[in-house]
């Protein structure tokens, strides 16, 4: 009999780890974190993270597992669901991915081209040379070798140089495939996604939300971050919204009320983005926002299970 794994995709801001909670409480669900920026440690306020007692409460998988001058990226994260995975299904308990890093969960699904099983000191390495050099540098240095492919790489575009980096730096035997869990005949994959059809209500909670995270403290969170790791807006910790924004703020950039208008901007463009993910994914169940109409998708996770 396939494992079953169940997935709540939705855009920022739609409650999300609210629900998957909820869930949590009437099925016996272990939660695999699926936001890019909740796997590190110290990023609470700004990416809305489960509280102590929630965590406490809810098993979390992929939660505060990287320190935030650390790299990351989606063949890490489909090795670490992999294994998060078999660790729930051990426990006898059932799966709920979660999360809004649509990019990420598509590649789970559906595989990847290459996985580069790095080891400790390729990581090392690479490490070394994101926090020597930056993109610029690295991008003009390996366009400087003609045997090096370049055409389809941007000099902003930090992820595809970062795994041209571990295509380099790692022995072609550690290579391996990611065949996506579609292909896997041992997983059945139900999907829900949260659909937006109030996006005036949408807006308005992002907005109340991120004058939430004001007054709570992201600027102080940032700055002990920043001044702790000596970050700045080239660690890939410090791109996720609401900390790039702050960094400028920080630097006399902005003043308080321009902060919380281009952090409201920033993760209302970001919701529009993660919306459009829903004509990717062979969706099994809509959850309406922000109406949920509980009762009706517990029924179908019931039915589901049967």
């Amino acid at each position: 009999m396939a494992n079953k794994i169940f997935i709540l995709l939705g855009p920022t801001g739609s409650g999300k780890s609210n629900l998957s909670l909820k869930l949590s409480k009437d099925f016996p669900f272990e939660i695999i974190n699926a936001d890019l920026y909740s796997i590190y440690k110290g990023l609470n306020i700004g990416t809305a993270k489960p509280s102590r007692q929630d965590l406490k409460t809810t098993k979390h998988y992929l939660i505060d597992t990287l320190e935030p001058d650390m790299q990351y990226n989606v063949s890490q994260f489909c090795s670490d669901v992999t294994q998060s995975l078999n660790c729930i299904i051990t426990n006898q308990k059932i799966p709920l991915i979660v999360g809004g890093s649509m990019m990420y969960v598509y590649q789970l699904l559906n595989g990847l081209s290459h996985e580069y099983n790095l080891s400790l000191s390729d990581r090392e390495v690479i490490k070394f040379i994101q926090c020597k050099y930056s993109n610029s540098d690295l991008y003009h240095a390996l366009k400087s070798d003609s045997s090096i492919p370049m055409e389809k790489i941007n000099i902003n575009d930090s992820y595809r140089i970062e795994k041209l980096l571990e295509r380099l730096i790692t022995n072609s035997s550690n290579r391996r495939k990611h065949n996506g869990f579609n292909n896997d005949n041992n997983i059945e994959i139900i999907l829900l996604f949260i659909n937006v059809i109030d996006r005036d209500h949408l807006k308005q909670n992002i907005l109340s939300r991120t004058r939430y995270m004001i007054r709570s403290g992201l600027i102080t969170e940032v700055e002990n971050l920043k001044d702790k790791y000596m970050l700045t807006k080239d660690n890939q910790s410090m791109k996720a919204i609401g900390y790039k924004e702050t960094l400028d703020y920080l630097d006399c950039r902005t003043d308080i009320d321009e902060l919380i208008r281009l952090i409201s901007i920033a993760t209302q463009q970001l919701a529009k983005r993660q919306m459009t993910w829903r004509n990717k994914f062979k969706i099994d169940y809509f959850v309406d926002y922000p109406s949920y109409k509980y009762n009706l998708l517990y029924d179908f996770i019931a039915n589901s299970l049967t």
